[in-house]
């Protein structure tokens, strides 16, 4: 399916525009509709907040009591929430924002495949693949603000560009220091897999030759403009990493030298090859490990059916997946199934290589009334069932905060307890933290919940402010109640106010 000469938009081009007008007409809401963020989203959100105001120096809290390495997507965030202005919500403003990052990143790689390949075919079978690997976390993926959402059109990029570049070619060696910033700062872990993966990639670049380059104008500039991408990206984690003692580049470090894990191999193996497996549906009876063995050796057995550039990106894919299963090996603490999200591209990518030698006889009709008709059935598919699921409205914020009535000169401390009982109150109080800010009060977290916010929300115990403290009653209520002139029960919460 070779591009004609009269195309004025190649598919590449198309299909992730296509995409992107589609996936915006399923979701709707997020122009018109209000949304209150909680939990992870609202403790995000706080963050870009502050990244609107120029002060965030670090990414997300982790489940480590340590912050992700950087601020990246959370400043291009406080840009997209002040470009959209005009949408009803902040966090429908930061959606949009994911979806047009997402579409920039979908097509950089489909650019970077076609033009090392010239063919549409390509362009195609790897755009199917890719949706086909994240099956698993559609629809919401492409508008995801958290960090494990936010990597992953990044590692389509970062692949793509790695093979490249493993091919003693520079030219979009930029967009792998791009990619790799974005991740390193989103996910801790995503260190583990980014530099070996650079190790190797440079290993095969000086292997074929990529020294040759040193001395042109080209990799110079591709060089500098890498190398002042990653001081830009660095600027706020370092300022904090000097004003702090210990500062949080330094925490992840001590992190690292301390881990002592080593999980079982058996667990470890199933758990990377799940993200294989899981997105093409394989009963549960048959292994996982024959089907992961066969979908990297037909590949690998049939090359003659592949071309030059899929050959390499066949050999980055081995690599990527022992990394990585040496990656799950050593992670600290549970091998939670959002940390490796990322690896669903990796599995796409692998598909993409299965399909062009499982079709490799398939002649798609070379034809304008058939790109017609298959845009046409993507734009509808996705238009109809790309609805965001997550995108509804929690009230509870702000009946609560209208119970309350804060005033601006008094300070408010948000407070749950961290038993077992009222642990769960934890993602509506980072909901009214976030509403009480964006209104203008003061309010902040008691001292157990610290790691959870800025310093700027943090507050001691022993410190003058007005207690909030959310507690688990007996029984829901879907009725606002006012208890008491200090305590209202709404749902599953009720807040009681300690002067």
């Amino acid at each position: 399916m070779q591009t004609s000469s009269n195309n004025k938009l190649p598919l590449y081009l198309l299909f992730p525009i296509v995409f992107c007008v589609a996936y915006l007409l399923a979701n709707p809401g997020f122009f018109s509709q209000p949304y209150q963020e909680t939990g992870d989203y609202a403790a995000n959100a706080l963050q870009i907040w502050k990244a609107g105001k120029l002060e965030e120096s670090l990414g997300a809290y982790s489940r480590f009591l340590v912050n992700h390495p950087g601020p990246i997507v959370f400043y291009y965030l406080a840009i997209a929430e002040k470009v959209f202005f005009f949408v009803r919500s902040p966090h429908g403003a930061h959606s949009i924002g994911i979806v047009l990052y997402n579409l920039f990143f979908l097509l950089i790689g489909l650019r970077i495949l076609y033009s090392k390949l010239e063919e549409n075919r390509s362009t195609v079978l790897l755009f199917s693949s890719l949706i086909l690997g994240l099956t698993p976390l559609l629809p919401n993926a492409f508008s995801n603000i958290w960090g494990p959402g936010v990597v992953l059109l990044p590692t389509l990029v970062l692949i793509l560009s790695l093979t490249d570049f493993s091919n003693g070619s520079i030219r979009n060696f930029f967009w792998f220091v791009v990619c790799a910033n974005i991740i390193v700062q989103n996910q801790i872990v995503g260190i583990s897999f980014i530099v070996p993966m650079f190790a190797i990639g440079c290993f095969y670049f000086y292997k074929n030759k990529g020294l040759s380059q040193y001395k042109t104008k080209e990799f110079g500039f591709s060089l500098l403009l890498a190398v002042t991408f990653t001081i830009i990206c660095w600027i706020p984690p370092l300022v904090e990493q000097f004003a702090n003692s210990p500062g949080n580049l330094s925490k992840i470090i001590g992190l690292a030298a301390k881990n002592s894990t080593f999980h079982k191999l058996g667990p470890t193996l199933q758990y990377v090859l799940s993200y294989y497996v899981s997105p093409i549906s394989i009963p549960k009876q048959i292994p996982a490990l024959l089907i992961v063995g066969l979908l990297f050796g037909i590949p690998s057995f049939w090359k003659d059916k592949l071309q030059e550039f899929d050959k390499s990106l066949l050999r980055i894919l081995i690599w990527a997946f022992f990394i990585t299963l040496f990656g799950a090996f050593k992670m600290k603490g549970g091998q939670i199934s959002h940390i490796y999200w990322f690896t669903y591209v990796l599995a796409g990518l692998l598909y993409y290589l299965n399909l062009k030698i499982i079709l490799s006889k398939l002649e798609f009709p070379n034809t304008r009334n058939f790109q017609i008709y298959f845009i046409s059935i993507i734009f509808l598919s996705i238009a109809i069932y790309g609805k965001n699921t997550e995108f509804e409205y929690d009230d509870r914020p702000e009946k609560f905060i209208a119970a309350i009535s804060p005033q601006k000169e008094t300070k408010y401390r948000i407070r749950w307890k961290s038993d077992p009982k009222d642990f769960g109150q934890g993602d509506l109080s980072l909901g009214i933290l976030l509403r009480l800010t964006r209104e203008g009060y003061n309010s902040c977290l008691n001292e157990e919940w610290h790691f959870l916010v800025p310093k700027s929300f943090r507050c001691s115990d022993s410190e003058p402010a007005i207690t909030i403290t959310l507690e688990t009653p007996e029984k829901e209520s879907e009725e606002f109640q006012i208890l008491n002139k200090n305590s209202f029960h709404y749902k599953s919460t009720v807040v009681r106010i300690i002067e």
